[in-house]
C-alpha cells in the first residue's frame, strides 16, 4: 500500500514496565483488522515481542512497529519497552512520533517510568493521551489514579471514559463522548439511551 507522508501518523505507546503496552498494541491491531486474534504476552506470540530474549523474559526490549489503516490514514504504532534499561528505544520512538499514549496501571498509579516518559513528552511538547489500564486488578482505583496524575504532573486530565466497577467487580467502561456503555463480556455494547450503570 502506497501512502503519502501527509497521511501517515506515528503514535508511541509508552509507560512504566508491566502496564500493558504490548497487550494494548495487540488489541488495537486486532480491532484494526491487522491480526486474526490478539495474543497474550505470556504465550510468546505477540506481534511486537518477537525476539527470543523478549519471549523468554516476557518483556519488551526493542521498539516494535506495526500499522493500522484508519479512514484515509495510515497509523503507525510504536510499542516501546517499559524497563529503564532500554530507555534509548523509548527516546528514539518519541523522536519520530507526533503523539503518544502513556499507559498507567490503575492498581499501581504513577510510577518512575511514567514520570520519566512524561518529562520527555513535555520537553517535546508532544500531544499525549493517558490510558488507565488494569481496572480488573485488585486495588484498582480510577479516581485515585486520576488524582495521582494531577498531583505528579500539575496538568488537567479530562476523562473520555470511566470504568464500570473495579477489581473483581469490573464490568466495562462508559464512553463519555458517545454516551454508550461497553461491557467486558464478549465486547457487548449498551446503546445511548439505555441504562448505563
Amino acid at each position: 500500500m502506497s501512502t503519502s507522508s501527509n497521511k501517515i501518523r506515528n503514535i508511541a505507546i509508552t509507560g512504566h514496565g508491566s502496564t500493558g503496552k504490548t497487550t494494548l498494541f495487540e488489541q488495537v491491531l486486532f480491532l484494526g483488522g491487522q491480526i486474526p486474534k490478539p495474543e497474550a504476552v505470556e504465550n510468546g506470540k505477540t506481534v511486537s515481542d518477537y525476539a527470543e530474549e523478549e519471549i523468554n523474559r516476557t518483556i519488551s526490549i526493542h521498539t516494535a512497529l506495526a500499522h493500522i489503516p484508519w479512514k484515509d490514514r495510515k497509523i503507525n504504532l510504536l510499542d516501546t519497552p517499559g524497563s529503564g534499561d532500554f530507555v534509548g528505544e523509548v527516546i528514539s520512538a518519541l523522536r519520530v512520533s507526533e503523539s503518544a499514549v502513556v499507559l498507567v496501571a490503575a492498581d499501581a498509579g504513577v510510577q518512575i517510568g511514567t514520570v520519566q516518559t512524561w518529562r520527555r513528552l513535555r520537553q517535546r511538547n508532544t500531544p499525549t493521551l493517558v490510558f488507565i489500564n488494569k481496572m480488573d486488578k485488585e486495588h484498582a482505583d480510577f479516581a485515585k489514579t486520576i488524582n495521582d496524575l494531577k498531583e505528579n504532573f500539575q496538568a488537567n486530565f479530562v476523562p473520555l471514559s470511566i470504568p464500570i466497577g473495579a477489581g473483581g467487580a469490573f464490568q466495562g467502561v462508559v464512553n463519555l463522548i458517545d454516551r454508550k456503555a461497553y461491557m467486558a463480556q464478549e465486547g457487548s455494547k449498551k446503546p445511548a439511551g439505555s441504562e448505563v450503570p
